[in-house]
């Protein structure tokens, strides 16, 4: 049984003063090197993963937009189904492929509270900077 180590994963120095805090700061952020290595071993590199993120956010932009244009003229119970239906087939087709476990999808082993709570932390951070900037 042999135990994949990421070969680039930063080594730090040994500090004897180092607080508790700090030792777990150091070795979370060990930890996240070595799972992103591995990901980017069995998944693709960032520009790969970046690359399909994009996709699958302009698919659905593009399928809401869509969608919101043929509903907003829809008269009929018939016209709001036929706006669904471009995308019905395909989204019945991945939930499918999610609800078998043939495809499985990070946020949902992450746990959705982790996922929004990430979001959130995220997106307040990238608005703080960008008013700082902004009030310079």
């Amino acid at each position: 049984m042999s135990e994949e180590i990421a070969l680039d994963a930063p080594v730090e120095p040994y500090d004897p003063v180092a607080t508790r805090a700090e030792i777990d700061a150091k070795e979370a952020a060990n930890s996240r090197g070595m799972l992103r290595g591995q990901i980017a071993l069995k998944a693709g590199d960032t520009a790969s993963l970046l690359g399909t993120t994009a996709d699958g956010a302009q698919l659905a932009i593009y399928g809401l937009a869509v969608l919101v244009g043929k509903l907003s003229t829809a008269n009929s119970l018939s016209e709001v189904r036929e706006a669904a239906e471009p995308f019905a087939a395909l989204s019945a087709e991945f939930l499918q492929k999610v609800e078998s476990g043939e495809v499985v999808l990070p946020f949902m082993l992450k746990g959705i509270a982790s996922v929004v709570t990430d979001i959130e932390t995220r997106a307040t951070a990238v608005s703080t900077a960008l008013l700082a900037v902004e009030s310079d």
